[in-house]
């Protein structure tokens, strides 16, 4: 019993997954025809009641701007008079996304659905919450500071590790000045109060995708709360209004200046054929907006913007250990021939993973009452794949929204990324191991592929044996892999293993024979092929990957290296493709590194959001390992300057490759930037195999120090 607690500030809210329980078009529907409905209900049922209980929906601000720009004319309407009657309330962010997949630009559309609305309505919007994703980027706190919101909720996974910062912080970006305070929970949403203040919140969270409570269990939980706080007059509210209560104790609460990172954005290597379209389509958005071909407010890009920002929202398929609940073919051959029945046997789980079942956390949510209703048919692997086609759809659609003129250059644009057999005409064989003059550079090529030695016309070193450039390498993982990260990263597996242990590991490898271990293998030069072009020099480097890494597992069986070196500026362009890839479902990761030789490794900074992140500033907890990057990363020292693009594959491990990896300790950055290409660690709803051709560019822009421009 507390007696000090004057106001007690209840938020009803669901969890929003655009997937994960069925496919997203059904999802979404449901929202729209069933649970919206019944939150305007519900309360409206309460409001005309005797009782004080009341009800009142919180939601991101992409739902309510969905239904009422595309659902029926009476669906709009009666969205629009709840909203009116303060039935139904959004906060200041569209859904929960991986951030630092997002541009600026993007990420302000999605901030700008509440900015609309609110004016529309006549609202003010200060709060936001994201759940799920335990952490996010410092780069998005200019741009909500700049929408006007200054309080955000972040509730974490329960079985994911939650950054190592105070419960309530103000989150500063120094490089602007700007801040917000930031609220974490080791859950979707718990109890929250503050020394020294006088209210509570309290969130009534059901699960994923179950909508709203029912009567019965509001006016239950009513009167549980005014037991435990007898003083205190208990009220369905807002975040809006109970941020106002915080920001009065702004200026006693603590300051962190860190980066956090988002420790689930690998999922982002999933899928890279969605992943080289999206970041296209960025590139091609922001292109259009310096031409002035449109602008943040026309309804062409409004309409363009709403597929994109899909892409980034955190469902990016259904959820395996309901829709396909396989956890015994996952070598190659047994997996070949499931996947082939297109169906999952009635021994697909061993015994030991019994009570693995078809469930989801709302089950255990006592809010919930049976109201998640999805019911699973026969369970295939094409269905269950084409849950992934739908969300790859999301790059289509955006395209579709675009008028003549611009959509004939996206289609262009995204033909272009399809990998092409690109032989050289007439070409010259060249050695590995030996040095030649190409473009504006000393080189040799190592057995691997790699640039083995780099020395550009200033005489500055760029590479040698122990510092390659273009390396690619495959990675496998194992039981033991997956032993550390659960031992290190999840949490409250006492309570959640029943859900965890499929969401984040691969059930079943450790029972494989011969069982699968942590091996990294390279390629080895099959061709080294040179051309010369009026501007360039073409250097096509053929790999043939290990017998046992393709066939075992799932390499590309072949890859190119097509490097052209310029004459007139130290750039390198470099283009790696990948053919002939099988499906694998055991846990893999495909990589190509940069190691250069630099003075001050310790001054590499990474791009997201166009602001420039020191990746050895994160707090502990947070994600040291892996980043999402926008344009690439950077190095400016007292001896030159390095900028590497990454245009098509956005994560990027700093100074070794860490998949899997969590023992809070930084890796040396003069172990260079190790981009991720592809990886299916995850489980739950990201995509499980990928056996698409591939094609990933990369921009190496040397120079002297202080060369880079922003």
């Amino acid at each position: 019993m507390n007696t000090q607690i004057e106001t007690v500030h209840i938020v009803f809210k669901t969890h929003l997954d655009i997937g994960f329980t069925d496919f997203a078009d059904h999802v979404i529907a449901r929202y729209r025809s069933e649970y919206i409905p019944k939150a305007i209900a519900l309360a409206e049922e309460l409001a005309a009641s005797s009782g004080p209980e009341r009800f009142l929906w919180t939601t991101g601000s992409w739902l309510i701007h969905h239904v009422l720009r595309t659902g029926t004319p009476p669906e709009a309407e009666r969205l629009k008079n709840a909203i009116e009657a303060g039935h139904i309330v959004w906060h200041g962010l569209p859904f929960t996304t991986h951030t630092e997949l997002m541009d600026t630009s993007l990420f302000r559309y999605g901030l700008s659905l509440s900015s609309k609305m609110d004016l529309r309505f006549g609202k003010r919007t200060i709060a936001a919450k994201m759940t799920d994703v335990p952490g996010h980027t410092i780069a998005m706190i200019p741009h909500m500071a700049q929408a006007g919101l200054q309080y955000l909720h972040l509730g974490v996974n329960p079985a994911s590790k939650v950054p190592s910062v105070p419960k309530v912080f103000r989150w500063l970006n120094e490089q602007d000045g700007s801040e917000i305070i930031v609220n974490y929970a080791s859950n979707y949403g718990e109890e929250m109060i503050l020394e020294g203040m006088n209210d509570v919140l309290i969130f009534a969270h059901t699960g994923d995708n179950c909508g709203p409570p029912s009567a019965g269990e509001i006016v239950r939980q009513f009167a549980s709360l005014a037991a435990k706080y007898p003083n205190a007059e208990i009220k369905a509210s807002t975040l809006n209004a109970f941020a106002e209560k915080l920001l009065m104790r702004r200026e006693q609460l603590p300051v962190v200046r860190e980066e956090i990172g988002d420790t689930w954005i690998h999922g982002a290597g999933t899928d890279p054929f969605k992943v080289s379209r999206y970041r296209e389509l960025l590139r091609l958005k922001e292109k259009w907006l310096r031409e002035e071909r449109w602008t943040e407010e026309s309804e062409e890009y409004i309409a363009f913007c709403e597929s994109l920002l899909l892409i980034p929202e955190h469902t990016w398929g259904m959820d395996e250990k309901k829709h396909l609940c396989d956890f015994r073919n996952y070598s190659k051959g047994a997996f070949r021939s499931a996947r082939q029945s297109d169906q999952v046997a009635e021994d697909a789980v061993p015994a030991k993973f019994a009570y693995i079942g078809a469930f989801a956390m709302d089950e255990a949510d006592r809010l919930t009452q049976g109201a998640s209703q999805e019911v699973n048919p026969s369970r295939s692997f094409s269905r269950f794949e084409s849950s992934w086609e739908e969300q790859r759809n999301y790059v289509n659609e955006a395209v579709e929204a675009l008028s003549e003129s611009k959509r004939n250059e996206a289609l262009a644009a995204l033909a272009s990324l399809s990998p092409k057999d690109s032989t050289l005409p007439d070409p010259v064989q060249l050695m590995v191991n030996t040095i030649y003059k190409l473009g504006a550079f000393e080189v040799s090529f190592g057995p691997d592929g790699s640039i083995r030695h780099l020395k550009d016309n200033r005489g500055k070193q760029w590479a040698d044996q122990d510092f390659p450039l273009g390396l690619y390498a495959y990675e496998t993982f194992g039981p033991a892999n997956y032993e550390h990260w659960f031992g290190c990263y999840s949490e409250n597996l006492a309570v959640t293993h029943p859900w965890a242990d499929a969401d984040f590991g691969k059930p079943g490898i450790e029972l494989l024979d011969p069982r699968p271990a942590n091996l990294l293998y390279t390629g080895k030069v099959a061709s080294l092929q040179y051309h010369s072009l009026d501007a360039v020099d073409v250097l096509r480097v053929t790999l043939a990957m290990p017998e046992e890494a393709s066939e075992c597992y799932g390499a590309p069986r072949r890859l190119h290296l097509e490097y052209r070196f310029c004459r007139e500026h130290s750039t390198i362009d470099l283009v790696l493709t990948w053919e002939n890839k099988d499906a694998n479902r055991l846990p893999e990761a495909s990589w190509i590194s940069f190691v250069p030789m630099l003075d001050n490794a310790n001054r590499w900074r990474i791009d997201k959001m166009n602001q420039w992140v020191n990746p050895l500033e994160v707090v502990k907890d947070g994600n040291r390992y892996l980043h999402a990057v926008n344009r690439g990363m950077r190095y400016e020292g007292a001896d030159g300057s390095l900028a590497i693009s990454t245009l098509d594959a956005p994560l990027v491990s700093p100074g070794a490759r860490r998949l899997l990896r969590f023992d809070n300790e930084f890796a040396q950055l003069d172990g260079g930037m190790h981009v991720n290409l592809h990886n299916n660690v995850w489980g739950t709803n990201f995509p499980m195999w990928y056996e698409d051709d591939a094609s990933f560019r990369f921009k190496l822009n040397f120079g002297v120090a202080g060369s880079i421009d922003e």
